[in-house]
């Protein structure tokens, strides 16, 4: 018997069979073997991640085409196709690849890849808001800023030299821009915060100004202006239009007729805000106010020295209100004086007992004037771009010894020459209150006419002080009555000042008032 002729066959870079060939005719056998790959190794880019995030997954190694696949080991990560999902909570994940046997290799596994997965990240930050005010004067300021760890917050002024720190309480120094960084260090949990400045204007001290009312000078004069700043720092002035008004330092001078506008300014410094100006605006006129003089003083026969009648008048619910020296409750008279200054007219009332509705007055009319007419115009004083009228009174003596405040009024009246409208009508009168000095020491008065308010019942019901001012002043009264606001013509305020309540030392005693004009009644 012949022995089979065997011949090898390499397939591949392996030897996977023997083919053993009979004799002829004879039958055949076959035997394969797939080749082992060579070493597979997983790989995930990254190996390290953090929860929720992902990882790119690939291969080294390995041999033939099959197909690579990657599954999860152990742990809780997500694989979809190469791509790795990590879980929600910190640990690690076992992945493991897989290659396909082919026609030439047989599968291969590799080891176990561990991918360690971290917590998020932690990170903390800072709220913090600039405080609303801050003010030096004004207080220290509470800051307020939080760190979203809670942790305590620090602080620390960039801006020394206008406010500083300690602890959250911020000190303002000076006005200016005051800068704070709030900063949080962290700790074993948390990093430290990126810190966060503010930076905010510290306003000064508040400051007003008190400006004195400025006289208008004449064109040409000076006038000096008087303003202070209660901080007590210097007042700077401007005037406007330099045409009319210019001011240097604390001087103004008048150059030409027109409205003057003078601003009193206060611009601060480190420790006062600038103050709020006060402007005043005057009126520049051609030279002074010209004095129109009423009365120059009285002569000892009951007449001014211009030729104008002055009279007396008192009464009470004691005389029905008509007393005319009858009984002799009262009189008076004039004196000469040594000059016209010193020249005088007074009238007294008395009373045995306290009386009801008690009044007492004197009437000076203008130069030449000795009664109004009823029945056409009066001779009086035109008045022009006067505003005041000025008088000198020695007042009652017995006021002062009255306990109640704000009984010593005189009512000043004015009563205009032409009747009122023209042609017909009434006398317009002007009335205000005095509220006197007391004692017996004369006092020189100066009252603005715009203090007086219209008493009158004339045809016109419309007139106003404005009006009236442009009839000529025919009479003067000084009444020691009430000091009422609403005044009527002809009826005396119900609530009187003279004395009602104090007797003097007199056997029996009396309860007299007396009213005594000394010198010139003017009008500027």
């Amino acid at each position: 018997m012949r022995l089979p002729l065997t011949k090898s066959i390499l397939i591949g870079p392996v030897l996977v069979g023997t083919l053993a060939l009979g004799g002829c005719g004879g039958g055949s056998s076959s035997s394969n073997t797939l080749a082992t790959q060579s070493a597979l190794t997983a790989v995930a880019s990254p190996s390290t991640v953090t929860v929720g995030q992902t990882s790119a997954l690939s291969t080294m190694g390995g041999s033939g085409t099959g197909v690579v696949s990657y599954s999860v080991s152990a742990g809780s990560c997500t694989v979809s196709g190469a791509t790795l999902t990590a879980p929600a909570a910190a640990g690690s994940c076992q992945i493991v690849a897989s290659k396909a046997a082919d026609t030439s290799y047989a599968a291969a596994t590799s080891a176990p890849v561990i991918i360690t997965v971290n917590a998020a990240a932690v990170t903390q930050s800072i709220a913090f808001s600039a405080p609303s005010t801050a003010s030096v004067g004004g207080g220290n300021v509470t800051l307020s800023a939080s760190a979203s760890s809670s942790l305590p917050v620090t602080y620390v002024s960039t801006t020394p030299s206008t406010c500083t720190v300690s602890g959250s309480t911020l000190t303002p120094v000076a006005s200016g821009t005051c800068s704070i960084t709030a900063s949080q260090a962290g700790n074993a949990t948390y990093p430290a915060a990126t810190p966060v400045t503010v930076s905010f204007m510290i306003s000064g001290q508040a400051q007003t100004i008190t400006f004195t009312t400025v006289t208008p000078p004449a064109i040409g004069s000076t006038a000096s202006l008087a303003a202070t700043a209660s901080s007590s720092l210097p007042v700077a002035y401007t005037a406007s239009p330099a045409a009319v008004c210019t001011v240097s330092g604390s001087t103004l001078t008048a150059v030409a007729a027109g409205g003057c506008t003078v601003i009193a300014s206060q611009s601060g410094n480190t420790t006062y805000a600038a103050a709020s100006s006060v402007a005043q605006t005057i009126t520049i006129g051609s030279g002074p106010t010209a004095q129109v003089v009423f009365s120059h003083g009285f002569t000892a026969t009951g007449v001014t020295l211009d030729g104008g009648a002055t009279s007396g008048y008192g009464g009470s619910s004691l005389d029905s209100y008509t007393c005319a020296s009858s009984p002799a409750w009262c009189g008076g008279a004039t004196s000469a004086g040594t000059s016209a200054a010193t020249s005088g007219e007074y009238y007294y009332y008395q009373t045995p007992t306290p009386a009801a509705g008690e009044y007492v007055g004197i009437s000076v009319f203008a130069p030449g004037v000795t009664a109004l007419s009823t029945t056409g115009n009066t001779a009086g004083v035109t008045l022009g771009s006067q505003t005041s009228i000025s008088f000198t009174f020695n007042n009652n003596p017995e006021w002062a010894r009255q306990t109640t405040a704000n009984t010593d009024n005189i009512l000043v009246e004015l009563t205009t020459g032409n009747l009122y409208p023209v042609g017909g009508g009434c006398h317009v009168q002007l009335q205000t209150v005095l509220h006197p000095a007391g004692g017996t020491t004369p006092t020189t008065y100066s009252i603005p006419l715009s203090a007086f308010t219209v008493a009158q019942n004339c045809a016109d019901p419309t007139v106003t002080v404005a009006k009236a001012l442009l009839q000529p002043i025919a009479k003067v009264d000084f009444q020691g009555d009430s000091g009422v606001s609403a005044l009527t013509q002809g009826n005396p305020p119900a609530t009187t000042s003279a004395n009602t309540t104090v007797a003097n030392t007199a056997t029996p005693p009396v309860y007299p008032t007396t009213l005594a004009l000394t010198g010139p009644i003017t009008f500027q």
